[in-house]
């Protein structure tokens, strides 16, 4: 009679305790009109979709992007949806209403999946990545004149490589000081060779479909290198590409450093 007490408590366990894995790892989360609640992820959230904006307001945070702020526009009965991309994952989770909401969640503790991103129209992430440690592990000087120096750092261009409709321009910064240079932005234009006058000036900015390190800081007397991807673009006669660099610092008194490309630089692009 004890041992069928003990295996019916040890069966009633299991169940509990199944039960309770399975509610725990349910994507449900509570929000409120009357607070804010945040979705706090491990790196920069990709995408953000709520399903009924009429009902939830869902955004990332512009300050700090790894952070999802969620707060109700109303009461409401029925449940709605929301989906967030982070760190090549993505949660899907059903929202409702409720006046103990939590102000904050950790994203770990929800389920999730893996999320085959895409970079603009190229490839998938993990394809770019790994075709980004290919241009790294290479490391091709292929470029001598194409830098420029400023204040104790230096920026110059490696090596371009092509893969399939994607350019893989290689950069290197070498920090010759002792103090740590934060860079605020890698930016790239295309622009007039000739600048005559300043109202004259086309120039408009093409944006990298992917950036392989994120590269924010650079230590006194370290050297890092970047990949950048871009479609594969040509550049008509009278004008260049403009690769530039800034630092972020107090003002405007950041150090900036930027060299040029010519279409017969992206021609010498190799293949990988």
């Amino acid at each position: 009679m004890k041992s069928i007490i003990v295996i019916i408590f040890s069966a009633l366990a299991v169940h509990l305790s199944v039960s309770a894995q399975q509610i725990q790892t349910t994507n449900n989360l509570k929000v409120s009109d009357t607070k804010t609640s945040h979705l706090v992820c491990p790196d920069k959230v990709n995408y953000v979709q709520a399903g009924d904006y009429s009902l939830v307001q869902a955004e990332i945070v512009p300050e700090l992007s790894n952070l999802v702020r969620i707060k109700a526009a109303q009461p409401f009965e029925k449940p709605t949806s929301l989906t967030v991309v982070c760190a090549d994952h993505i949660y899907s989770f059903e929202l409702s209403y409720g006046n103990d909401a939590p102000i904050t969640y950790p994203i770990e503790c929800f389920q999730s999946q893996q999320a085959m991103t895409f970079s603009g129209k190229l490839m998938p992430d993990y394809l770019l990545k790994d075709f980004c440690d290919q241009v790294l592990e290479k490391h091709r000087h292929q470029f001598h004149k194409r830098k420029a120096k400023k204040d104790g750092i230096e920026v110059r261009l490696n090596s371009i490589s092509l893969k399939n409709d994607a350019l893989f321009f290689e950069l290197q910064v070498t920090n010759k000081t002792n103090m740590a240079y934060d860079v605020e932005s890698f930016n790239f234009w295309i622009t007039d060779k000739k600048k005559a006058k300043a109202t004259n000036i086309q120039e408009y900015q093409v944006f990298p479909q992917y950036q392989r390190n994120k590269v924010q800081r650079i230590p006194g007397e370290v050297t890092v290198r970047e990949v950048f991807v871009m479609e594969k673009m040509t550049i008509p006669d009278q004008r260049i590409l403009r690769i530039e660099l800034g630092e972020k610092a107090l003002g405007n008194t950041g150090r900036k450093l930027s060299f040029n490309l010519k279409n017969k630089d992206i021609l010498k692009a190799r293949k990988l």
